[in-house]
C-alpha cells in the first residue's frame, strides 16, 4: 500500500470514481462537469478538498458500520493499525502523533460549532474543551519528541505556553462537567 507522501494527490476524477464504486456519486465524471463544480465552489483545490472529504466521510461511515462486527480485540486493533498504515503514519512516531492530532481536530471542529448554541448545554462545551486540550497536548508530544532525542531544551521550554493552554482547556472542560452535575443534582436527590 502506497503511503500518501509517496503519491500525488488524487484527482477529482479519481475521487469521483472511488465514490461511484461505493454508489455515492451519480455524475458523469467528466472534465466539464468537474470544472463547473469547481467554479461554483471557489476553484479546483476547494472542489478537490470537498470531494476528498466527501469520500472520507463515506469511508468513515463504512468503518462505523464495520465496527458492529463481532471480532476479537486483536482483530479490531489490527484494523485500526491498517488505518494508520494507509495514512503513512505507521513507521514514524511524529507522523503518527500528527495524524492523531489531525483526527482530533476533525472531531473537535463540529463539537466547537455545536457548543456555540447555548441550548446544547455544558456537556458539548466540555467535550470541545477536552478535545482542544488533546489536540494541544498532541502538538506538544510532536514537538517534544525530536527535542528530547536531540537535547533541544529551547524547544522543550517553548512548549510551556502550550502546556498552559492545554491545562486551561482541561480546567474549562471540568468546569462545564461540574456545571452539568449541578444541573442534575436536584434530579438525583
Amino acid at each position: 500500500m502506497a503511503h500518501p507522501q509517496e503519491t500525488q494527490p488524487a484527482t477529482v476524477e479519481q475521487v469521483a470514481a472511488a465514490m461511484a464504486a461505493l454508489g455515492l456519486y451519480s455524475g458523469d465524471n467528466t472534465t466539464d462537469e468537474h470544472a463547473a463544480e469547481a467554479a461554483r465552489l471557489g476553484g479546483q483545490e476547494a472542489y478537490r478538498v470537498r470531494m476528498v472529504n466527501s469520500l472520507l466521510g463515506s469511508a468513515q461511515a463504512q468503518a462505523l458500520l464495520a465496527e458492529t462486527a463481532d471480532i476479537t480485540p486483536d482483530a479490531r486493533n489490527a484494523a485500526y493499525a491498517d488505518q494508520v498504515a494507509s495514512a503513512g503514519a505507521d513507521h514514524d512516531p511524529v507522523a503518527l502523533v500528527e495524524f492523531l492530532r489531525w483526527q482530533v481536530l476533525r472531531a473537535a471542529t463540529p463539537l466547537r460549532e455545536m457548543a456555540q448554541d447555548p441550548a446544547t448545554g455544558p456537556v458539548p462545551l466540555a467535550a470541545a474543551h477536552a478535545a482542544e486540550a488533546i489536540q494541544v497536548l498532541l502538538g506538544v508530544v510532536s514537538a517534544s519528541r525530536t527535542a528530547m532525542a536531540t537535547g533541544d531544551t529551547d524547544t522543550l521550554l517553548a512548549q510551556t505556553n502550550s502546556i498552559d493552554t492545554a491545562k486551561e482547556a482541561l480546567e474549562n472542560a471540568l468546569t462545564n462537567v461540574e456545571m452539568f452535575r449541578s444541573l442534575l443534582a436536584p434530579i438525583r436527590a
